[in-house]
């Protein structure tokens, strides 16, 4: 697959084109099922550098990738609705929001949710997480390489063995 050039998307998001190139490099490289995973660790990730606690529709969303991520078909987990529809309620929190890193944190969790859907939410994710590190340090461009490496090493680790 080629990378997708996208028009301002850095400039826009305040990120780092080579490292932004160098992850989708890698995530041309892995299947949706790598992707899903992936999304789980930066979940995870993304709790931690915002010391948020996960709400109810954030848990729900790992629950779901979770069951997707290993095949069970229990009540629709093998089709994407359930993904779409947590999705739905945690951009439905994002725009509720007032607090910014709040926000942001609520839409890199609905990308993450609906990565069960299409492969690419999790390269979303990845690039609503350099627009919540541009929230909470604004013009500091050292967080968001720090960032960038993070989401590398994490999509560099993921891997069908060990899924």
């Amino acid at each position: 697959m080629k990378t997708v050039k996208y028009a301002g998307i850095f400039k826009k998001i305040g990120d780092i084109p080579a490292l932004r190139i160098e992850l989708e490099e890698i995530f041309n490289s892995k299947s949706h099922r790598e992707m899903v995973a992936y999304c789980l660790l930066l979940g995870q990730h993304i709790l931690e550098i915002t010391g948020m606690k996960p709400c109810d529709e954030m848990a729900e969303s790992f629950e779901i990738n979770k069951k997707w991520l290993h095949g069970e078909t229990g009540k629709g987990f093998a089709k994407f609705q359930p993904a779409r529809n947590v999705a739905g309620k945690l951009l439905g929190l994002a725009r509720e929001e007032k607090d910014p890193v709040r926000q942001k944190t609520y839409r890199v969790m609905a990308q993450i949710a609906n990565s069960p859907h299409v492969k690419h939410h999790a390269l979303w994710a990845s690039d609503y997480a350099i627009k919540l590190i541009n929230t909470m340090y604004p013009d500091n461009i050292d967080e968001v390489r720090r960032e960038r490496t993070i989401q590398i090493a994490l999509m560099k680790s993921v891997c069908e063995e060990a899924i």
